[in-house]
């Protein structure tokens, strides 16, 4: 049986799963706010998840560092790495952020009195929120030594899968605190779940795409049939996909099934990422040392 090794740990995953859901969640507030600035409730609740998840997500990167005490020089070069771009990206949301919950919801209102601003605010935040989800999936595309990765599909599925958990997280949110007769949860109910077929239709291109590279096929052989097929099939296709879109679409706002759909759909947020970093195949070298990437066809 084809097996593979962690190229990252556990840390990455669940970084990368924290800010695609926090990402995702202040993305859907801002959204909400430009749409219908009544419903401030699913705003407030992206602000509360989202620069918090991201932060302590940066917290297990600096952790999986192991010298956090250099994280400054990842601001040296924007203009040539994603690492760089990605680290100004995650500040300013995180700032933010922090701006938006310190003086709209506590300790201060001060943004209540300057609508403009919060507007701004939002669109900003919002703007950041997207990148935050999207960046990583870039950092992966120019890892040129693992096929798997470069791929501009890579981000987009990172950002259906982060604004989908986030979707979840407000969802379960609403409920926990007793909305559950909330318009906006029908809304996020029916988003989430044209959302959902997206991602499933993004996880097939995903897929499909990579069987014009050796060492990709040989990490979707892992995925779909190998020792990563039934965190593949039950995690991301049956827990995160299936499971949620049935309930969201057969079983309306009941609050148990949504709120195990809302769990499934965060569950299989977590396998996505899961598969995608353990899926990892490093592409095999030529006897030059140069990479081989495409598998020789018949004339």
């Amino acid at each position: 049986m084809l097996k593979g090794h962690f190229v990252f740990g556990w840390k990455i995953i669940a970084y990368l799963f924290l800010a695609g859901v926090g990402g995702g969640a202040y993305a859907v507030g801002a959204a909400f706010h430009l749409i219908d600035p009544e419903a401030e409730l699913v705003t407030r609740l992206g602000v509360v998840l989202g620069a918090p998840l991201v932060f302590f997500g940066c917290l297990l990167l600096l952790f999986d560092l192991g010298r956090p005490q250099v994280v400054f020089r990842a601001f040296s070069r924007p203009n040539q790495a994603w690492i760089s771009r990605g680290t100004f990206i995650l500040t300013i949301f995180i700032v933010i952020g922090a701006i938006q919950f310190g003086f709209w919801i506590w300790p201060f209102r001060g943004l209540t009195d300057y609508p403009v601003f919060f507007t701004f605010l939002n669109i900003v935040g919002g703007i950041f929120g997207i990148l935050t989800v999207l960046y990583t999936g870039f950092l992966f595309d120019t890892t040129r030594s693992i096929p798997f990765w470069s791929t501009p599909i890579l981000p987009l599925l990172f950002l259906v899968s982060g604004v989908s958990t986030g979707i979840f997280s407000i969802i379960l949110m609403l409920l926990f605190l007793g909305y559950a007769d909330s318009p906006a949860l029908g809304i996020l109910r029916k988003l989430d779940a044209f959302i959902l077929i997206l991602e499933g239709m993004v996880i097939f291109l995903y897929l499909h795409g990579m069987h014009e590279v050796t060492a990709a096929r040989a990490s979707v052989t892992r995925v779909v049939k190998g020792d990563l097929s039934v965190s593949f099939w039950a995690g991301v296709v049956l827990v995160g996909l299936v499971i949620p879109f049935m309930i969201e679409v057969f079983l309306g706002n009941d609050m148990v099934p949504l709120t195990v759909a809302s769990l499934c759909g965060l569950v299989g947020g977590i396998y996505v990422r899961y598969v995608v970093v353990s899926g990892a195949v490093k592409a095999p070298l030529n006897s030059e040392g140069v990479f081989i990437y495409l598998t020789p066809r018949a004339e």
